[in-house]
Parts: C-alpha cells; structure tokens; sequence
C-alpha cells in the first residue's frame, strides 16, 4: 500500500512540476508560442508540410496505428527522419499508461524540440503535457508515460538547410510515426 501511495504521489508531483510553458515563459499553444496544436493534438505550421520533402529510413516494421492491438513487447527500434530547413515534423509512438521508453536522438545541428504526450482523450480534453522543451542536437533517457496514448517528438528546424535525426527507441509500443 506504502508503494502504491508513494507511486501516485510522484506521478501527481511530475505532472504538477511539468509545465505548458516554453522557455521564454509563453504558454504551449498560444500564438507566442514556438508551435500550436490542431484538434487532433498534431503540431500546426505556418506552411503546408508536404512529405515529398521528408525521407524516413527505418531499421524496423513499418509505423503501425495508434491502436492497444499494434503494441510490440520489448522491441528495439531505429529511424532516421529529415526535418526539412525552416519546418517542423512529429514522431509519435503509442504507449499505455506507466510503460518505459528508452530513447536516443542525435541530429546533425540544434533543432527545437518538444517531447511530449496527448492522452486517449485528448478529442475532449485538449489537454496535452510537455516533458522537455529546448533546443539540442541529441537527448537520451528513460520515460514512464504518465498516461496512456501518443507520445514523441516535434522538432523544428530553423535552419536554411535539411536536418537529419536519428532516433533509437526500446520498450513496449506500437510505432504512429511520422505525423503531418
């Protein structure tokens, strides 16, 4: 029962020290912001992305939905995306509540990302939470997912040239992708 109360208590604690605010202290999701969501949780560009001018190269199966039915036990998975110059893209994964997720990413110059989760019901809530926000050329580290639903990375890319990331991931998920 001790464990049980203390496992809440930091759940409660995380949610309450992470923030919707990006570094210059505007709130995720307004106009000040770096990025907006739409109303399926996906990040909103200034400008059409088209995908003709994003490759992904995969060292895994093809991205799967984002149903419960798809997840893979204890898998390892590699992909390379290109964040083309002056836009953003997402990557998402499908967890259920308090699953692990291992990760790695490196690109060849700083991108801004945000890593960050929508849970299942996100259509009514609108409620999404943002783990980290920066600007960095790589991150690593393990998540337990607080709830359960998409969870990834949107980065943007301020640069006048194509970016590459590389990201490793491990653990039980199913693979959303790349999201528009």
């Amino acid at each position: 029962m001790k464990t049980s109360t203390i496992h809440i208590a930091f759940i409660i604690l995380f949610s309450v020290a992470c923030t919707t605010k990006n570094d210059h202290g505007h709130e995720h999701g307004t106009e000040d912001s770096e990025h907006t969501h739409d109303n399926d949780g996906n990040h909103v560009e200034q400008e059409e992305f088209t995908t003709d001018s994003t490759s992904l190269s995969m060292k895994s199966a093809e991205p799967k939905s984002d149903n419960e039915s798809n997840i893979i036990s204890n898998q390892e998975n590699e992909v390379t995306v290109v964040v083309p110059a002056n836009k953003g893209i997402e990557y998402k994964f499908y967890l259920k509540q308090h699953e692990q997720l291992t990760y790695e990413w490196k690109s060849e110059a700083p991108l801004y990302f945000d890593f960050h989760g929508e849970p299942l019901d996100y259509e009514q809530t609108k409620y999404f939470e943002s783990f980290t926000e920066a600007t960095s050329d790589k991150m690593r580290g393990i998540m337990t997912t607080p709830f359960e639903g998409s969870h990834g990375w949107y980065w943007k890319n301020n640069s006048g040239k194509d970016v590459s990331v590389t990201l490793k991931t491990k653990g039980n998920y199913s693979i959303i992708g790349l999201k528009k």
